[in-house]
């Protein structure tokens, strides 16, 4: 995994959750500060557990100990917060049915004694396990916050902060996934050699641009593809709806290795053996999908024209997605906003928008001169007339009035297409415009050219257009 680049996005990507209390939020910020580029689960030079062993562990002792209601605590019992990795849970949970009075089914949790091996299995590499045992305390953690909800969902009276603190620990266990061996020692055996690329990554990004990245794509169309295989081996119409989502839950522990008891198992055997045949399947596709690119989409791919033209701009949108991440300070005098309630994607494509803008010239190093446009934006929040502009640049009013007009135009066109469509991964912008871009094509007219009628930027055009061509 390149982590050199995406180290510092990765690392302000997580954080603990709000309502943990400020003992361990200073640990878990312990924990990432303390996080390299060489930091790996397995690496006894750059370990991490021991980080964890010391910035975690007795405060979050200290936050179970603290509250004194009624929860599922011995879900978590027995194995502290840094041994997790190397030990699966002693009791576990599953979900299952409860009849009520009235005959209707509902949603329970049963908890049972583990069957799962304590010790790595021979010839399994040492990164499998770690991160199977994560997965499987993961489940835990899941059942435990559960417990400690009320009938409407909100926390239970001063269990706020031990919720926090329990989802603060499953946001880390997602991020040291990212934090895999580059090799791993293994058996000579397909299944058994994989390394940091076969395995789920999270969404990553392109480098150069906004879009997801061509093997996030893959796995993520692999994993719409796995749901509809589980769907049907578990479909059927004779059970209520919290029995189907017991079976979906058992059927992802099955997932993970773990045998049902029979006396909770709302699973049969022919469908667990079914559903073991559509895991194999799905598995085989993700190792695949290790081959592709984690650092470009499919319109950057390297090499392509688009790749060599937003190539030079590659520093400055990094730069700049840390200045909309709060960690630095921008070059523009004029800063594009992110929309409202921005998930990711939007946030990384206002950077791009800004960046691809040509407020001023994107130089090699930093210091570059702003532009006429941001010149005149600068002194219009000063106060300053346009004949004032104009006498202190030694330019003339009509070239003030054609830089503030230029000006609104470039911000316009941004906000028309800050929005992404989540199925898509490009603009959201109404059929109507739409309609217009591919009339502009059937006219013969340049993606420039179509961006200017339409009042869009050119990188917003450039998508759609790619869009509409691949269907």
């Amino acid at each position: 995994m390149a982590r050199a680049d995406y180290l510092e996005h990765l690392l302000t990507s997580f954080a603990s959750d709000p309502r943990c209390s400020p003992d361990f939020d200073s640990g878990f910020k312990a924990v990432l500060s303390g996080l390299s580029v060489s930091s790996s689960l397995t690496s006894r030079r750059y370990p991490i557990w021991p980080l964890v062993r010391k910035q975690l562990d007795r405060v979050f002792d200290r936050c179970i100990e603290s509250y004194k209601g009624d929860w599922a605590r011995v879900l978590l019992a027995g194995v502290r917060l840094s041994e997790m990795a190397q030990r699966p849970p002693l009791l576990w949970a599953i979900p299952s049915t409860k009849l009520a009075e009235n005959g209707d089914s509902t949603l329970a949790v049963e908890i049972v004694v583990s069957d799962l091996v304590d010790a790595k299995p021979e010839g399994m590499p040492e990164i499998d396990w770690q991160l199977l045992n994560l997965e499987r305390w993961d489940s835990n953690f899941r059942f435990a916050i559960r417990s400690l909800l009320g009938p409407s969902g909100i926390p239970l009276p001063d269990a706020g902060v031990l919720c926090g603190a329990l989802e603060s620990v499953r946001e880390l266990f997602r991020l040291f996934r990212h934090f895999r061996p580059k090799l791993t020692k293994a058996l000579m055996d397909f299944d058994a050699l994989r390394d940091d690329r076969t395995r789920p990554q999270g969404t990553l990004y392109c480098e150069l641009c906004w879009r997801e990245s061509i093997r996030s794509k893959r796995l993520q169309e692999i994993d719409v593809n796995e749901r509809q295989g589980i769907g049907a081996v578990l479909r059927s119409g004779t059970l209520t709806e919290d029995e189907q989502d017991v079976r979906w839950e058992q059927a992802l522990m099955l997932k993970t290795c773990q045998h049902l008891p029979p006396t909770v198992a709302l699973i049969s055997r022919a469908e667990a053996v079914e559903l073991g045949r559509v895991f194999g399947g799905f598995r085989v596709e993700r190792m695949t999908a290790g081959n592709l690119s984690q650092r470009y989409c499919s319109i950057h791919k390297p090499g392509s024209s688009k790749y060599h033209a937003d190539l030079r701009y590659k520093a400055a949108f990094q730069h700049h997605l840390s200045v909309l991440m709060g960690s630095a300070r921008s070059d523009f005098a004029v800063n594009f906003r992110p929309p409202d309630a921005a998930d990711m994607q939007e946030v990384r494509k206002t950077a791009y928008d800004q960046v691809h803008s040509g407020l001023h010239a994107i130089a090699p190093r930093r210091g570059a001169l702003i532009g006429l446009r941001e010149k005149v934006w600068l002194m219009h929040c000063d106060g300053l007339s346009q004949s004032g502009m104009a006498k202190r640049l030694g330019i003339s009013r009509q070239a003030i009035s054609k830089a503030k007009k230029s000006l609104e135009q470039l911000v316009n066109a941004h906000h028309a297409g800050n929005y992404i469509n989540p199925l898509t991964g490009e603009a959201q912008v109404p059929e109507g415009i739409r309609d217009d871009i591919r009339d502009a094509l059937r006219r013969g007219l340049s993606v420039a050219a179509i961006a200017k009628e339409v009042g869009l930027g050119k990188g917003t055009v450039d998508g759609l257009v790619r869009l509409m061509d691949s269907r």
